[in-house]
């Protein structure tokens, strides 16, 4: 063999593979894409709008109908009742949770962050926290929207002590984290936005209706995070659901159905294929 015919291995390129995507790599990637979605935005304008009517029915419509009877609710109740009023739009975590699982599931997405790292449940969780810190800070935005034409419009005195802000939130944070665990559980198995959003949407109006069920009631998730804020007897608006669980019982189960919306997520993407 020649020399000529010698290849010299410095002047062959090293083959580079990719650095494998840690956590927080996988949380800031979806936090980016998030953020460029104006879908997010435009379902943060929705509930902005919706929580302003519902607002307006609350405060206002007893004033202009004095005849009907219309119960009013006072200061500081009003606060709580705003935060319950805001945590029961349900469909906002649902639809942002799915939109942001199934949409990657039904593409080649998933799969191609699957090359850049193999772990599922880093994918996971990094969805999970993205999707629950927006939803989450979206819910606290509209509790203080509802919480000001609260402070404006209706009637009494008094306000929430510092402790009990705290309380709203964290508690806040922990009803939407379980119905975005729900809709990417949905999203994990059926793997497209429609059916997961339906699927979830279907499940959140159904439990609903059956929280009037004995049977039911104690493990209704409704009734159960509900339960966190307090009483429904807010201006004559409870008695329909009966008595609430205590708070212990409603924090166990409202983690229960969490902690089962998680496995179930991970579940999915485990054994179905990418």
């Amino acid at each position: 063999m020649t020399g000529r015919e010698v290849i010299d291995q410095r002047q062959i390129p090293a083959v580079r593979t990719l650095p494998r995507q840690g956590m927080a790599g996988l949380f800031r990637a979806e936090l980016i894409k998030l953020l460029k979605r104006r879908t997010f935005y435009v379902l943060v304008l929705v509930l902005a709008v919706l929580t302003g009517l519902l607002a307006a029915i609350f405060f206002l419509l007893p004033r202009a109908v004095e005849t009907a009877g219309i119960p009013v609710i006072a200061k500081p109740d009003a606060y709580v009742f705003g935060a319950q009023q805001v945590l029961g739009q349900t469909w906002f975590p649902i639809i942002l949770s799915t939109m942001f699982l199934a949409g990657e599931l039904a593409t080649s997405a998933w799969a191609t962050a699957l090359t850049r790292n193999a772990r599922r449940w880093q994918h996971l969780v990094a969805r999970l926290l993205t999707t629950t810190v927006a939803s989450w800070v979206a819910m606290l935005a509209a509790i203080g929207g509802f919480s000001v034409v609260a402070l404006l419009l209706a009637e009494g005195t008094g306000s929430l002590a510092l402790a009990e802000w705290w309380g709203i939130a964290w508690k806040a944070l922990l009803v939407v984290f379980t119905w975005v665990a729900l809709g990417m559980a949905a999203s994990a198995w059926l793997r497209a936005v429609g059916p997961a959003i339906g699927a979830t949407l279907a499940f959140s109006f159904a439990e609903g209706i059956l929280a009037l069920w004995d049977g039911w009631r104690n493990i209704s998730l409704s009734i159960h995070t509900s339960a966190l804020l307090g009483s429904l007897d807010f201006g004559g608006f409870g008695g329909i659901l009966g008595e609430l669980p205590s708070f212990g019982r409603a924090l166990a189960v409202v983690l229960g159905w969490c902690i089962l919306s998680i496995a179930a997520a991970y579940a999915g993407l485990h054994y179905r294929d990418a």
